[in-house]
């Protein structure tokens, strides 16, 4: 089940971990943020995500949907380190307004629209979506691709909510902003 491309994949989460468990120290303070009632689901779905990409074969999931080939082991290391990569970017960029898994707007919240940001509104999704896809192909099992799609689903569920908090915080700028940029992927949503 460990090839050199899972490993990868795998100490590529690691990294961005790395990169994330920092932020959680200097965050701006949160001024208003949607229910936990509205939030739960959200993290459930991640955990879910999360749980059945680090255990490939487990919960009865384990067939193999993709072959654990090397052209699905490239092809999917490179999906994820761009995904990781581009996660990275977009929460070095975000600063101090990022929100980690709880989200919300912050005291002297900014809506930020440079780099990755001025390719998506939401770039540190589109850079999760593509590593835990890019995590799924090397993987290739039903549970990694079952992990994929509740990560998928609990991202789009979270962009409704962020959508409804910048729209409320920065009224006609996020409306600007919305239609110059798509939500999750370029050119296309």
């Amino acid at each position: 089940m460990r090839t050199p491309f899972t490993v990868v994949a795998y100490w590529s989460w690691a990294v961005l971990l790395a990169v994330w468990l920092p932020g959680y120290l200097t965050v701006k303070k949160t001024s208003h943020a949607p229910s936990l009632g509205l939030q739960i689901p959200t993290s459930v779905l991640l955990l879910v995500c999360f749980v059945l990409l680090f255990n490939p074969r487990g919960f009865g999931l384990q067939a193999q949907l993709t072959p654990q080939t090397e052209i699905f082991g490239w092809i999917g290391v490179a999906i994820d380190l761009l995904g990781i990569a581009f996660a990275i970017w977009a929460r070095i960029v975000l600063g101090r307004n990022w929100s980690g898994l709880i989200m919300g707007v912050k005291e002297g919240h900014e809506l930020v629209q440079k780099g990755p940001y001025a390719i998506v509104r939401h770039p540190i999704y589109t850079g999760f979506l593509l590593a835990i896809f890019g995590t799924a192909l090397t993987l290739g099992t039903l549970a990694s691709y079952v992990g994929f799609a509740a990560g998928a689903a609990a991202l789009v569920i979270r962009i409704g909510l962020e959508e409804s908090l910048m729209r409320e915080q920065f009224g006609d700028s996020h409306d600007a902003y919305r239609l110059r940029t798509k939500k999750l992927i370029p050119f296309v949503w």
